[in-house]
């Protein structure tokens, strides 16, 4: 059975080529719940969906799926078996085996599909590495990694096309960036401004920022770039803001401790020759967010080592403070603000 890309496992869809086992994982959860839902729909086609479709979810009793896999449809071609966050890593040796031995006899009338959105697998045991190597052999294997703001952005703008909005190409790759790159909030957002802006009209920038609440890494990474650059009104404006959408002092001050310390290892990185490629992969950041690494890694060359440092221990005081003390949480972030900069 192949490993398959996405355009791959898209093309198979369309035509109506099913293999009899599919296990689905990745970041992107948006997209691999939406191809389980694609084959689905798909194999069951207009046919009795109730009868002939069975969804369950984490690890199933191997002997009751397996009565099931062998079912045959009722008055249709297929039988659809949706298994949601079948996670290899928590099975035991004989559950493995059992799995094993099912994946590989799978008849034609049935489509067995397991699909990951609740968590990222990673086989981390010899055990789930091993089933995964079987998986591999046996099912159809698609991973789906995160998306980069450009094809979030395409994607956005093929939605509100279908639903007769127009959106620049900037303004989309703007919301993507803004909503993480995570689809499913994308997703939602997009159709949120698509129902408040008329058939026909353009979602601008100026709707997209009154609609859309920023993430709050966007923001904070935002404030630290502004603090960076001494504009203190700006700066202000962006602290403003984040506490307008319910942000806490408490959340506040550990993701600016985050930021500050992505920069610090960006900065260092940088000091000593290694290129953003390799600080986004020892860092672990996911090929969606590799462009967001580099974008940090040249955004550090500006700023100075010893500076990094003395605002770490700024924001570490801080957040002791705010831990510890019964003070004005907000007054204490804005004194914060002022230290930074």
């Amino acid at each position: 059975m192949p490993v398959v890309t996405e355009a791959q496992l898209n093309a198979d869809i369309r035509s109506g080529k099913f293999f009899s086992v599919y296990f689905l994982y990745g970041e992107e959860s948006f997209l691999t719940q939406t191809y389980a839902k694609r084959i689905k729909n798909k194999a069951l086609g207009d046919g009795q969906v109730d009868i002939n479709l069975l969804e369950l979810n984490g690890n199933p009793d191997m002997s009751m799926l397996s009565d099931h896999v062998e079912t045959l449809p009722f008055f249709a071609d297929h039988r659809v078996i949706m298994v949601n966050d079948f996670n290899p890593d928590k099975i035991s040796d004989e559950e493995a085996e059992g799995f094993t031995q099912l994946i590989k006899k799978v008849p034609d009338t049935t489509i067995l599909v397991f699909y990951l959105t609740g968590f990222n697998f990673s086989p981390r045991t010899q055990k789930a590495k091993k089933l995964f190597e079987d998986i591999k052999q046996h099912a159809c294997v698609c991973e789906f990694d995160q998306l980069n703001k450009m094809q979030v952005g395409e994607l956005i703008r093929k939605k509100a096309a279908k639903q007769k909005r127009l959106i620049s190409p900037t303004n989309a790759e703007y919301l993507a960036e803004i909503t993480g790159c995570d689809m499913n909030l994308a997703s939602v957002e997009s159709t949120k401004l698509c129902c408040y802006v008329a058939e026909g009209q353009e979602i601008t920038r100026e709707i997209i920022d009154t609609m859309v609440a920023k993430q709050l890494e966007t923001n904070v990474y935002a404030l630290v770039n502004t603090m960076t650059a001494g504009n203190k009104s700006q700066a202000f404006s962006l602290l403003d803001e984040l506490f307008e959408q319910g942000a806490d002092p408490v959340e506040l001050l550990p993701a600016l401790s985050s930021a500050y310390a992505e920069y610090y290892y960006a900065k260092a990185a940088k000091n000593a020759d290694v290129i953003p490629q390799q600080v986004a992969a020892d860092f672990g950041y996911s090929k969606g967010k590799a462009s967001f690494a580099a974008k940090k890694y040249n955004e550090a060359a500006k700023m100075d080592m010893d500076m990094l440092r003395r605002n770490m221990q700024i924001i570490f005081e801080a957040d002791a403070k705010c831990k510890s003390a019964n003070i004005d949480k907000r007054v204490l972030m804005e004194e914060t603000v002022l230290k930074l900069m």
